[in-house]
């Protein structure tokens, strides 16, 4: 079960660009993300919990 929230910031655990969680199952097995591609074009995708890590964001 994940603990990801709504506004977090994640990384698949292999690599890529941040995301950010935009929904949830209620179970937590699926986080939809979203992301920027070049030309500031959005994508989103639900991806397996398990796949993903959250990014420690630095304080401004």
């Amino acid at each position: 079960m994940s603990t990801f929230q709504v506004g977090d910031v994640v990384q698949l655990k292999s690599g890529g660009p941040e995301m950010t969680v935009i929904d949830k199952r209620p179970d937590g097995s699926k986080v939809e993300c979203m992301w920027f591609v070049p030309n500031d074009e959005a994508r989103t995708q639900s991806i397996p919990a398990v796949a993903l890590m959250t990014v420690e964001l630095a304080n401004p």
